[in-house]
């Protein structure tokens, strides 16, 4: 058994406990708090199934920005004793400085790290420069899950196919192609969600076979220190 470690990768600012009410036109999400209803905002596009349950307890942030039309984001949900972190924006700032740090030992040494690396017809969120190669990373925040399987994706992801396109064509480029499935709730194993996204799946499944390299990450936050961690010396598996 491995001893898990924590090491920590971001501090959130004052976060606020709410209760979620109901989610629509995507990035509209009703909450209560302090018995009122206040409208924040949903960065993630994705169904979040596993997650939006009515009376859910969330953590809302509140922006400086006096021009934003919402001044709240929605940041986390507490599913199964955890805290579900949704922020997709958020967490590319999470791995990527996870990857700075050095707490992704597999990349080993990093020499350079480029983010929203424009590539062919699209964009991949690091380029970077280490012991692997010149890799191409691309992120997925995973919000997905059963009793043993974190899953992606939760709904059916044209762009998810894109970058799997784009990273293997880079590949034939003399570049690394990697995905980093960003894991929000502690299970030991993960896999393509292929009862949502068949294409999907088959394509990750063509992508590995073919030389895409995946790491399966598992992130946890810590409400009373407001901090987030990076867990490391689990055991969560990619089924691939």
């Amino acid at each position: 058994m491995h001893k898990k470690e924590h090491e920590q990768l971001y501090i959130y600012p004052k976060l606020l406990r709410a209760k979620f009410i109901n989610r629509y036109k995507r990035f509209f999400t009703d909450v209560e708090i302090n018995g009122e209803i206040l409208t924040v905002h949903n960065p993630n596009t994705g169904s979040m199934k596993c997650i939006v349950e009515k009376g859910r307890d969330v953590l809302i942030s509140k922006s400086d920005n006096l021009k934003r039309k919402l001044s709240h984001t929605v940041e986390a949900f507490f599913v199964d004793g955890e805290w579900v972190l949704t922020n997709t924006i958020l967490m590319n700032k999470i791995v990527g400085t996870g990857i700075r740090d050095g707490e992704i030992p597999e990349l080993g040494n990093i020499e350079n790290i480029k983010s929203e690396y424009t590539y062919g017809d699209g964009r991949i969120d690091f380029l970077v420069d280490c012991d692997l190669g010149r890799c191409l990373i691309e992120v997925k925040n995973v919000t997905l899950f059963d009793k043993t399987h974190c899953m992606f994706p939760d709904a059916v992801t044209e762009r998810g196919l894109k970058h799997l396109r784009l990273l293997m064509e880079a590949k034939e480029e003399g570049y690394t192609p990697c995905m980093f499935y960003i894991c929000q709730i502690d299970r030991p194993f993960f896999k393509p969600a292929g009862h949502i996204d068949p294409k999907y799946a088959e394509a990750l499944y063509d992508a590995v076979a073919n030389g895409l390299k995946v790491f399966t990450l598992h992130t946890v936050f810590n409400e009373d220190k407001g901090r987030v961690y990076l867990e490391k010396g689990g055991e969560l598996t990619a089924q691939l």
